[in-house]
């Protein structure tokens, strides 16, 4: 009975320590003085090797980072090396720079594609284009509220002032919306163009930015280089539909809902017919000429005129 007893009171109090154990907070210090205490306390080796397993699990249950060696997912495959933001005038990542260009401004009217020559030009540009749906309701009110006070304006003000032209241009620019909106249920939308150009070379880069430049000025387009916003901008052409608030302020443009079709950016002048012969390539967007001429339809006859420099295989072609 004795012994009984003793053994109970054994179990009891390996029990309360093997608690007090688990309830307290272990660290790297005090481990080795916790299987000190074990080890003088224990002298059986079953028991050594239970108590010994439930403290590891207690170790493994008490790590919170858990580091894995090897791993490599489909973030690390797609993100960039490096990127450097330092230079206000491009964005350099894995010795690419990208540089971009924001269109503030536009024409009044417009008989043809906008980015017609843009997409035609063959170069290495992406273009983000974001359009914002307006309340028709607010639209309304504002538009009438702001005809009334130019209204009043016009008639009070000196007419030799020199903004007296412009009151009046945005007069009528404002009752030709309302109007379009409650005759022809038309609706108001912000427009957004972003260009980002990008290249291997510095020297490139500010060539094709030149151009692009150019490009948009010939079509009544106002670009401004993105300065001091190249991340805002690149961003922005990502096709992650995020038009940044930074840069949404210098490109924010209204357009109707008929005047959107002057912003489509799918353009294709090939020449091709379903049954025609491969003939070559269109020098200016690269696109493949599939020509028929026996296609009646089509084509008046099947005669051909071919100019080529010597040597350059013109009778192959015909």
């Amino acid at each position: 009975m004795k012994i009984k007893k003793q053994n109970k009171k054994y179990l009891n109090n390996k029990d309360n320590k093997i608690k007090k154990i688990n309830k307290f907070k272990i660290n790297k210090k005090n481990t080795g003085r916790i299987k000190n205490k074990l080890n003088k306390f224990l002298k059986n080796k079953k028991q050594k090797s239970k108590i010994k397993n439930k403290i590891n699990n207690i170790f493994k249950n008490n790590k919170k980072i858990k580091f894995y060696e090897g791993c490599f997912n489909i973030k690390d495959f797609i993100s960039p090396s490096y990127i450097n933001l330092k230079n206000p005038k491009y964005i350099e990542i894995d010795e690419e720079y990208f540089s971009g260009i924001i269109i503030s401004n536009y024409y009044r009217k417009y008989s043809d594609l906008i980015l017609k020559k843009l997409i035609e030009i063959n170069c290495n540009i992406n273009i983000s284009i974001f359009y914002e749906k307006q309340d028709t309701y607010k639209t309304l009110r504002d538009l009438t509220y702001h005809i009334g006070n130019v209204g009043a304006d016009i008639k009070t003000i000196n007419e030799n002032r020199e903004d007296i032209d412009i009151a009046a241009y945005t007069y009528d620019d404002a009752k030709y919306i309302r109007k379009e909106i409650q005759i022809n249920s038309e609706e108001l939308y912000f427009l957004y163009i972003y260009i980002l150009v990008h290249s291997e070379d510095i020297k490139e880069l500010n060539y094709l930015l030149n151009k692009i430049e150019g490009i948009c000025q010939s079509e009544g387009l106002q670009p401004k280089k993105g300065n001091f916003r190249q991340a805002q901008i690149f961003n922005s052409c990502m096709p992650y539909m995020l038009n940044n608030e930074d840069i949404k302020i210098t490109s924010k443009r209204n357009i109707l809902t008929s005047s959107l079709v002057a912003t489509y950016p799918f353009i294709s002048s090939a020449i091709f017919d379903e049954n025609g012969i491969f003939v070559g390539t269109n020098i200016y967007d690269n696109s493949l000429v599939f020509i028929d001429r026996f296609e009646k339809e089509k084509y008046k006859n099947a005669n051909i005129c071919i100019f080529g420099t010597s040597g350059a295989r013109k009778i192959i072609l015909y």
